[in-house]
């Protein structure tokens, strides 16, 4: 069938690469969006809106749907035929512009996916940030950097922001779950298509009790755009986005989760900085958290205790370690359950162990490590990695190096290519730095798994 048998309706479909699925879907949520009832057509109806075989139009619903889907075009124009010459919204102001003479190019990466419907915007995404394992491409953090910085605007000149869907406070949790089995490099690129569609809806005025739940969503998601860059090595960017997150958790009036948000940076700076940056960030995330336990309280215990350990003072670090447990075991099991907002046992146990690792207390560190290491399924790759790096460095300092290396070795060689993120790359070479005994044959071998 030729361009020149479909109504305005069907080419832009067409350009679009929508079928009658995933029409559907985006109809259903314009109608959630304009509070109508769903009145998504059949698919015969939808083949004939495409063909413009319709007397009239339909009915009013429906037309205040189909204009809401396509700004610009009523529905008359919508389902009126057209020929094959570009088309223009019947509200353009220059209707001789084509997509071939843009008005104005964009200037940026980010611009375009602005620009673009969701299906090219995650594709665009997508092409910039999928394959990168061991880090990101300047292109995907120019395009991060840029989406940030246009939010961080939003959240901070706009008074007032949108209404939002519970399906958005849903979409954070399904990334939380998603962490630690899908390959960080996959989820960020759906994560920043997201953090987009929600940065729309903040430059929309609705209702301040909408926008404060919106504000949430958006800082989880930055949140969570932070915790994926940071596992690929992009430290700096992760501090960012967690600086983004915390801008929109101060907007939501949730001191938890920006509390949360200044516990991870303060992650970032114990994995990627240096032990008193960790450390301070740390101690400010217990005063945002105030009183009231939850699990960025625990995190952020076990931080400043990680921190104090390898900064030496051991002393200071022992009574945060029982402060967390005690809290730890305050955690509701909803808590426990989300290990990305929450702080799971599993976690828990792997903090603990790398405290006990840093303080030199190798009995203690073994025997959490391996309570920590039963309760991964064989699903999850990041953290359990982590831990047996650490176990390689217990070995180390028992006096055990060839075994340590063995360790270590066997380690980054059961993880999967896509899974050797930056951020476990940087573990094991800091691993091999303090490990010595480099000259020995386990060494040798474990070097040169790195250079590889």
């Amino acid at each position: 069938m030729g361009d020149r048998q479909l109504t305005v309706f069907g080419r832009l479909l067409r350009e679009r690469g929508w079928g009658y699925a995933r029409f559907s879907r985006e109809f259903r949520k314009v109608c959630s969006d304009l509070r109508l009832d769903d009145v998504t057509p059949q698919r015969k109806q939808y083949d004939r809106w495409r063909t413009g075989q319709i007397k009239g139009v339909p009915r009013a619903e429906a037309c205040e749907a189909l204009e809401g889907m396509f700004p610009g075009w009523t529905a008359e124009k919508l389902l009126a035929l057209t020929d094959s010459s570009p088309l223009v919204a019947a509200g353009d102001a220059t209707p001789t512009r084509t997509e071939q003479e843009p008005e104005h190019a964009p200037e940026t990466g980010a611009n375009v996916l602005l620009e673009e419907d969701e299906m090219k915007r995650r594709t665009l995404i997508r092409g910039l940030v999928v394959g990168t394992t061991l880090g990101i491409t300047e292109a995907a953090l120019e395009v991060m950097a840029a989406a940030r910085q246009r939010m961080d605007t939003a959240l901070e000149s706009s008074a007032v922001g949108p209404a939002t869907l519970e399906r958005w406070e849903a979409t954070a949790f399904k990334y939380a779950h998603a962490y630690q089995t899908v390959p960080p490099h996959r989820l960020l690129a759906d994560v920043l298509a997201d953090f987009t569609e929600v940065e729309r809806l903040l430059e929309q005025r609705q209702p301040i009790r909408y926008r404060r739940r919106l504000c949430r969503v958006a800082a989880q998601l930055a949140a969570l755009a932070g915790i994926f860059a940071s596992a690929l090595g992009a430290h700096r960017e992760a501090r960012g986005w967690f600086h983004t997150g915390r801008l929109a958790a101060s907007e939501a009036g949730d001191n938890q989760l920006e509390g949360a948000l200044t516990v991870r940076s303060a992650i970032v700076s114990l994995y990627y900085g240096t032990p008193a940056s960790a450390h301070e960030q740390a101690a400010r995330a217990r005063h945002i958290l105030g009183d009231t336990v939850g699990p960025a309280t625990t995190r952020g215990l076990l931080v400043e205790a990680r921190a104090l350990a390898r900064m030496g003072r051991g002393d200071e670090a022992l009574p945060l370690l029982r402060q967390a447990e005690d809290a730890f075991g305050r955690l509701t099991a909803e808590d426990r359950d989300d290990p990305s907002f929450g702080h799971t046992e599993r976690q828990f146990l792997w903090h603990l162990g790398n405290a006990w690792t840093h303080l030199g207390r190798t009995e203690d560190a073994w025997q959490v490590q391996r309570r920590a290491l039963d309760l991964y399924p064989p699903t999850e790759y990041l953290d359990p990695t982590l831990i047996r790096l650490d176990r390689a460095m217990c070995l180390a300092r028992s006096g055990e190096p060839e075994e340590a290396y063995r360790t270590a070795t066997q380690a980054l060689t059961s993880l999967p290519d896509e899974h050797r993120t930056g951020m476990v790359m940087k573990y094991a070479t800091d691993f091999s730095r303090t490990a010595g005994h480099g000259q020995l044959p386990a060494g040798k071998e474990f070097a040169e798994l790195l250079r590889a």
